[in-house]
């Protein structure tokens, strides 16, 4: 077993060969956002709830010492932008993978956008992040979107399937991809690809079933789990939101049932 298998072991304990992913980057694109202010309190949350894998900036990651729960697997993010700046959608490197090693991390990530006027920039350091992962056997989790002043609006499924690919070709252990607009699409994505493939779980909604039903459509396609942050961190319930995303990921459940058994009775 490589080393990067292993770590990859950590991530995906789970014999179903699938993962739920609970991202807190956000501080950077997005500020101080409600629910990522307390960062120990919302990293315990999804500890207690069976998240498998947590991103997070690399300041953020000395927040896990504060932390009694033990810790999940973690991918400390690399990339950056601010909406401040004069390029929002270029995402550059503001890590590098010997650093995450020395932060204690299990695994990198980091965002590419297509369709950006620094598409190129982005390809590159992506190619030579993937070439680094290699070099230290860390897991590569490439966030694969279609984002900047050139992409289409709306963006079709095929260059979300472009995206994915992308990713995979320049080194992507794990691609995380917006849901597409037809599920078959995603479903082909899936197969086509050697690397499991998992959804975002897109921008914060009110109402939990939906979110979950979204999930779990996206699961029956193909997808290898879920990657969701705002759905979790901003809702009422967190912890609640969480259970119900393991319970769809690694017990099959609907998700009426997971969102059920999540609640103060199914506890």
């Amino acid at each position: 077993m490589s080393g990067k298998d292993l770590r990859m072991k950590r991530f995906m304990p789970s014999r179903d060969g699938r993962i739920v992913i609970f991202p807190l980057d956000h501080g950077v694109s997005c500020g101080p956002l409600p629910g990522l202010r307390d960062m120990e309190s919302i990293i315990g949350t999804g500890i207690r709830a069976g998240c498998d894998a947590l991103v997070l900036h690399k300041g953020m990651m000395r927040r896990l010492e504060a932390v009694p729960e033990r810790p999940p697997g973690v991918f400390m993010h690399l990339s950056a932008s601010t909406p401040m700046g004069p390029a929002y959608h270029y995402k550059v490197m503001a890590g590098d993978v010997e650093e995450a090693i020395r932060r204690g991390a299990d695994g990198v990530s980091a965002q590419l956008n297509l369709g950006d006027e620094h598409e190129p920039e982005m390809l590159r350091d992506l190619g030579a992040l993937g070439s680094a992962c290699c070099k230290w056997q860390i897991p590569l989790l490439v966030m694969a979107y279609v984002r900047g002043g050139l992409a289409p609006s709306p963006v079709p499924d095929s260059a979300v399937a472009h995206a994915a690919r992308v990713a995979a070709e320049l080194g992507a252990d794990l691609v995380k991809v917006p849901l597409p607009r037809d599920e078959a699409v995603l479903a082909q994505i899936a197969a086509d690809l050697h690397v499991p493939v998992v959804v975002a779980g897109g921008s914060s909604v009110t109402d939990a079933t939906d979110f979950l039903c979204r999930m779990e459509r996206a699961l029956k396609s193909g997808a290898r789990g879920v990657a969701a942050g705002r759905n979790v961190f901003q809702h009422a319930e967190p912890e609640r939101v969480m259970r119900a995303l393991c319970g769809l990921v690694h017990r099959d459940l609907p998700a009426a049932r997971a969102w059920a058994e999540a609640g103060p009775k199914g506890t």
